[in-house]
């Protein structure tokens, strides 16, 4: 092992001499700082894969696929992917570890998250067979940062600390930065922010004492989004611009993504969203290298809310549209599953590494036998879930159409309602205002013609008017408010006795004018628990029916009477009641049906469907039972709660 080490080292100081010549700042190991660098400097790198020294190439290809990590990951993966290849060839086991680790992380920057843990898994392995602990703290923080993004953030903390545990005995502060930036993003994600902040502001300075550019750069970024989620948009704004000005030189398309992407979050807060909207923009013409659908997503959906704001409603359906589609589209479970055999398969060669010499053979045949058997269950668990998912989405679009149906029909039924309520209002209310007006001309071109008596009744029939409009205009207040959805039951306890007397008073000038007596003749003790106000419209409307409908000197009783957990109160007329067939419709708000009283008195139709709608409301119900020339008789039945 001692002269696998000798020979890397070697390599890496071989490389480092030939792009010294170059003029690049590279260095061999990822845990080594390592700069950004010159097209130059990317070009001589080219240039020394045409040497015939295969070692030397692998160091190269390396560091190819970890230059070009942000820039353009798809030539990332095929130089990491050489760089495996090649190593695995001439079995240089430390290059190979961290050749799989820079694999790992281009791959993870295509969201290709299956391939990458495939490749952290490979160089775990690698690293601690051989004992290579500055790569295994890189591994386990990578780990870390793949199950933050999957969402397993108790898993991804369990890892982020054996990173810490590894990089802390090895004493790197280049590593260290890493991990507590992936730290903080863990804690970001489970909504600790001052640990998140914590963790990110000891990644800066670490990134600082080094002097890492594009690790500064990310590490403002993250406090620039802390600041952001605690309002502190001045802070958040500079944090994130100086991100961008240090990610710009370079080249970091994927961090330059993410910074726009949180400046257009901050430019929404602040309402200015064209800034917005071209925050936005940047951010999906940086994200196209990656085509990272999360960041495509959530910029869609920031989009969409821009244009919202700005009434430009078709470019904000839109947008909302394609984030919805990629939202559907992002799918875990292929991911959580893999990762679970992953997992799995590390805690089980761990423990078969105690035994791995005596039952080599058997392992072999055991490996075999599961990994057919994991094939059959992925199988069998692939076929189910497309099933699933298709049953699923089959009932959500049924679900989803019954819905829109249903609302399309409320709406119809609503929009016809509210069309016929304010026909009949505008011409109640015509006829009713032409009656007082033509009364008032009457009194005043004749005041001197008219006695007392024709003043009197003048007088009277104005009166009678007014309070006709003042209840139609109840009454329609009423109804505006119960289908907004305004009214809100606030409920108290009431003694009905002493309740009805007060309705009855209201109602006393109208049943003065017919000579109609109103008897209260609720028994006292009764009680109720519900909301007076609603209650009182009700009660009101119904005693006014009933003096409309009764002959000039009749009358008007109002009983209650307590029901097991009930109470009922009834208003009975003795006046000229209905037939069957006209209660049956009493209640239709479709078909509201409205006469003249027994003094030809007028009505809208409004009263009785909106007596129905408190009562509902209330949790009760109304009925009605009635026969021509016998009167009606109304009763409400209300929960009694004490």
């Amino acid at each position: 092992m001692k002269f696998r080490i000798v020979k890397a080292i070697a390599l890496n100081i071989s490389l480092l001499l030939i792009l010294f010549v170059a003029q690049s700042g590279f260095i061999s190991a990822q845990d080594d700082l390592l700069e950004g660098v010159k097209p130059s400097s990317l070009e001589a790198l080219a240039k020394v894969l045409e040497r015939p020294d295969d070692s030397v190439k692998v160091v190269t290809l390396k560091l190819l696929c970890w230059e070009n990590r942000n820039s353009d990951p798809d030539k990332a993966i095929e130089y990491g992917q050489m760089a495996v290849s090649l190593a695995k060839s001439l079995n240089l086991k430390m290059e190979l570890s961290d050749s799989y680790n820079r694999l790992g992380i281009a791959y993870r920057n295509k969201g290709r998250y299956a391939q990458a843990l495939e490749c952290y898994f490979n160089g775990l392995e690698v690293s601690r067979t051989h004992g290579f602990d500055k790569h295994l703290a890189f591994q386990y923080n990578n780990l870390a940062d793949l199950y933050n993004r999957l969402g397993l953030y108790g898993r991804a903390i369990e890892f982020g600390k054996r990173a810490m545990e590894y990089a802390q005995k090895v004493n790197d502060d280049y590593t260290l930065a890493y991990i507590y930036n992936i730290m903080g993003t863990i804690y970001k994600n489970k909504n600790e922010l001052d640990s998140a902040l914590n963790c990110f502001t000891h990644s800066l300075e670490l990134r600082q004492k080094i002097g890492y550019n594009q690790g500064i750069a990310t590490s403002h970024l993250n406090i620039g989004s802390i600041e952001l989620l605690r309002e502190q948009y001045s802070k958040s704004l500079q944090s994130i611009q100086t991100a961008i000005d240090l990610y710009s030189p370079k080249n970091d398309l994927q961090g330059i993504a993410i910074a726009y992407y949180y400046k257009g979050q901050l430019y929404n807060k602040l309402g200015n969203f064209n800034n917005a909207i071209y925050c936005f923009d940047e951010s999906l013409k940086y994200n196209e290298s990656f085509k990272n659908l999360t960041v495509s997503r959530d910029c869609y959906n920031g989009l969409a809310y821009a244009y919202a704001q700005k009434k430009l409603f078709d470019k904000a359906y839109y947008f909302s549209s394609k984030a919805t589609e990629i939202n559907d589209s992002i799918s875990l479970s292929q991911y959580v599953e893999r990762l679970t055999q992953l997992t799995e398969a590390l805690k089980y060669e761990e423990t078969l590494n105690l035994q791995k010499e005596r039952e080599k053979a058997l392992a072999e045949r055991l490996d075999f036998q599961r990994n057919i058997i994991k094939l059959y269950i992925a199988i069998i668990i692939l076929l189910a879930l497309v099933v699933g998912l298709g049953i699923y989405f089959y009932i959500k679009r049924a679900k989803d159409i019954r819905l829109l149906q249903a609302q399309r029909d409320e709406i119809n039924m609503l929009n016809s309602t509210k069309d016929r309520f304010f026909s009949i209002l505008a011409h109640d209310l015509k006829n009713q205002l032409t009656s007082i007006v033509t009364i008032a001309q009457m009194v005043k071109d004749k005041s001197l013609a008219i006695g007392d008596d024709g003043l009197i009744e003048l007088s009277r029939r104005l009166y009678a008017l007014g309070f006709a409009t003042n209840d139609l205009l109840e009454n329609v207040l009423s109804w505006i408010k119960s289908q907004g959805k305004q009214v809100i039951a606030r409920k108290s306890n009431i003694d009905l006795k002493e309740f009805i007397d007060r309705v009855i008073l209201t109602q006393k000038p109208a049943a003065e004018i017919k000579s109609v007596a109103i008897n209260n003749r609720v028994e006292p003790g009764i009680s109720i628990h519900t909301d007076t106000d609603m209650l009182s419209t009700v009660v009101r409307n119904l005693i006014s029916n009933a003096i409309k409908f009764s002959n000039p000197g009749g009358r008007v009783d109002v009983f209650a009477l307590q029901k097991g957990n009930h109470v009922e109160i009834s208003i009975t007329d003795y006046g000229v009641g209905m037939p069957r067939e006209t209660t049956d419709r009493l209640f239709n708000t479709l078909e509201s049906l409205t006469q003249p009283g027994t003094m030809n008195e007028q009505g809208s139709g409004l009263g009785l469907i909106i007596c129905n709608q408190l009562v509902t409301d209330l949790g009760g119900q109304i009925k009605v039972t009635s026969e021509p020339q016998r009167g009606s008789t109304f009763t409400v039945s209300l929960p009694h709660v004490s």
